[in-house]
């Protein structure tokens, strides 16, 4: 988003800041970028024009009908970063005006005012609930002599909303501590607050929902508890609570869960009521409920959703179903669920929302996203050799898995079926369907498993992600599924190369006998750092068949020339097809954040958290129409350090480092794809 903010650079003594400033007093310049200019602009030309600025947004009528609503909040966040309380009064009027688009830019500010206005929407407001309770909190024991005055007023209703803001304080600071700061108005006040604090009432008082005409209650399935099934009363009860989940979170809900049976279908049997009903809007508690209640059970059924929703442009019900459900019920089965879709192409943010929950999830655990995606690899009841026997009674079959983790079946002749035979007459009427059925949900299982988990090693290799010696042993070696493509590939620790052999134990290229370091730091090798020649013998001796390309990758290097610069200039030209282009996803590469046009302006693959190769493609990607163009052209590829900026500059960046001075891997995955593209 804030690459949309970004000027072509001038230096502060270019005349184009003369030009800029003249158009900005002729007001020829639009109003948004006036706000972007006093915050980004040199204060030689700017410096004085902040109060030219706030007399235009407050006399709107009297500068060709210039308007507030001309900015938002790219333009406001910047101007309070910038000049602080001189621009308080223009962001309290926008945030009054609109609290929902520019709430945020008040929370920096702190007075009465802001102060009523806060309390107020925390109570009214169901579009800047959060961000009054985010500055309620964020302000927190500050804030509190600001509410008093409301708070022991004699207007009912600015003291209820006052009381509410002390109470969500209180919770959160604990009672003593605001009675200690409300002592600044005096003793007499600090007891009555006291008094008012120690009531017990929830924070925001609420009135009870009135459920909705399409949700028959009588006909939900019942919860059960120890002393029964709850009774119409009850279950009434409790659906009122479901429909307050969707502004905040479910109070008690351990207690309730801990309290009753049947949770999950209950809240399943809402849901479905809903989608009968035509999924009316107006109803998020019924999707944020799912997430209160939810088993893994529900999440499987849930996942689907998001991508029918996508399909179907339901974008913020797909981003409910995995911020609220799956996010929320933040199981094993849960996350896994989130963690394919991270590796699907998902329009409309999908993928990005499903990243950003596994980000949360794996900080809450203190590990990676790649760290996560470990351990939520299923094991499929597999046994510890990394197979699976099916009893059909008077036959037995035993599935193991080949390269690309297909499951294959052997008899007990050890003769190899391509796939487990239908039960027969003869075989046990229990044992034969109950193991054909577990069969056949473990294919459809491992097929999204190992697209998954082979994707995520190779990018391993052209990343250099390393494991530590007992994560290696923990979640790759030894876990069940996963061996099998571990025993496929060669491994690196430091300069040591060895392969994983099909009793877990290690070998070198010579066969020897491998002991890894407890202190190693193991990685999937690249062929630039192998001998190739001499493992892929090995491999062929040993008919191993690898699950992606690493011995037999294709590397390149870097000329001469080339090694000085920072554009890679012999693919420049060049015209490629889309769908190419598009497939490079799978590859580490990533599209370029539209612009203002729509248009995605190229792709681009990052080294490090602020060091990218970018490639600029004309005419570019329509965003949601990528087939628009079926050709496109490299215009420019080159190493940048402000990608943001760059899409908009035509002039290298002088702060990016060489082509030479890349990892010679990066600098090889890069040729490799970029001459693939073109080819």
């Amino acid at each position: 988003m804030a690459g949309l903010m970004v000027f072509v650079h001038y230096p502060d003594d270019d005349p184009f800041w003369d030009g800029a400033r003249a158009r900005f007093l002729s007001g020829e310049t639009d109003f948004a970028h006036q706000a972007k200019q006093l915050v980004f602009g040199p204060e030689r030309a700017f410096a004085d024009l902040l109060p030219l600025f706030l007399e235009r947004a407050e006399e709107p009528s009297r500068w060709q009908g210039i308007k507030l609503y001309d900015l938002d909040d790219y333009e406001l966040k910047p101007l309070v970063g910038r000049y602080g309380v001189r621009v308080r009064d223009l962001v309290f009027r926008a945030a009054k005006r609109r609290p929902a688009d520019y709430g945020e830019s008040l929370l920096p500010y702190l007075d009465v005012e802001v102060a009523q206005v806060m309390v107020d929407w925390f109570v009214r407001l169901k579009a800047a609930n959060e961000v009054a309770r985010e500055w309620l909190l964020r302000h927190g024991l500050d804030a509190v002599p600001h509410l008093v005055p409301d708070a022991v007023g004699r207007r009912r209703a600015a003291r209820d909303k006052a009381v509410a803001g002390l109470r969500l304080i209180a919770q959160e600071y604990g009672r003593d501590a605001v009675v200690k700061a409300v002592r600044v108005h005096g003793d007499q006040a600090a007891d009555a607050v006291s008094t008012l604090v120690d009531a017990g009432a929830p924070a925001v008082p609420v009135k009870a929902p009135r459920i909705p005409k399409w949700l028959d209650v009588a006909t939900l399935p019942r919860p059960a508890t120890t002393a029964g099934d709850l009774d119409d009363a009850a279950v009434h009860n409790l659906v009122g609570l479901l429909m307050l989940s969707a502004e905040t979170a479910l109070p008690g809900r351990e207690a309730i869960r801990t309290a009753c049976e049947g949770l999950p279908e209950f809240a399943w049997a809402i849901f479905e009521s809903w989608r009968a009903a035509g999924e009316p809007n107006g109803h998020a508690w019924v999707l944020t409920q799912l997430g209160e209640l939810g088993d893994d059970g529900t999440a499987l059924r849930a996942a689907p959703l998001v991508r029918e929703w996508v399909s179907a442009r339901k974008h913020l019900k797909a981003a409910q179903v995995v911020e609220d459900v799956l996010a929320k019920i933040g199981t094993d089965s849960a996350l896994v669920q989130l963690n394919l879709m991270t590796r699907r192409s998902f329009p409309g943010g999908a993928r990005e929302d499903a990243r950003l929950a596994l980000l949360d999830a794996a900080r809450m655990r203190g590990l990676t996203e790649d760290q996560l995606a470990d351990r939520l690899v299923p094991d499929l009841g597999l046994d510890a050799g990394g197979t699976l026997t099916l009893d059909y009674g008077p036959r037995r079959f035993v599935v193991g898995f080949d390269e690309q983790l297909r499951p294959f079946v052997t008899d007990e002749d050890g003769k190899r079926r391509k796939t487990l035979p239908k039960p027969g007459v003869k075989d046990d009427p229990e044992l034969a369907p109950a193991a054909h059925r577990r069969f056949t949900a473990m294919k459809k299982d491992v097929r999204t498993i190992a697209a998954d988990r082979i994707l995520r090693l190779e990018s391993a290799m052209v990343t250099s992600r390393r494991w530590t010696a007992d994560e290696f042993q923990a979640f790759v070696v030894t876990h069940p599924l996963v061996r099998h493509l571990a025993q496929r590939l060669v491994w690196t620790a430091g300069a040591d190369a060895f392969r994983v052999a099909e009793d877990g134990s290690f070998a070198t290229v010579e066969d020897d006998a491998y002991t890894l370091p407890e202190d190693a730091s193991v990685g999937v090798a690249h062929p630039l750092h192998l001998d190739v020649p001499a493992w892929s013998e090995v491999f062929a001796d040993y008919a191993i068949l690898q699950p992606f390309p690493q011995l037999a990758r294709p590397v390149a290097v870097l000329d001469a020339e080339e090694r000085d610069a920072r554009r890679l200039v012999r693919f420049e030209g060049r015209t490629v097809p889309f769908g190419a282009v598009l497939r490079l996803a799978k590859r580490g590469w990533e599209r370029a954040y539209p612009q203002e046009s729509g248009v995605e302006p190229g792709i681009f693959r990052p080294v490090d958290e602020k060091l990218h190769v970018a490639v600029e493609l004309d005419p570019g990607i329509v965003a949601g129409e990528p087939d628009s163009f079926p050709e496109l052209r490299i215009r420019r590829v080159q190493v940048v350090t402000d990608l943001g900026k760059w899409w908009w500059n035509d002039e290298q960046d002088p702060h990016a480092p060489h082509l030479g001075d890349l990892d010679p891997l990066i600098v090889s995955e890069v040729l490799v794809d970029l001459a693939a593209l073109s080819r």
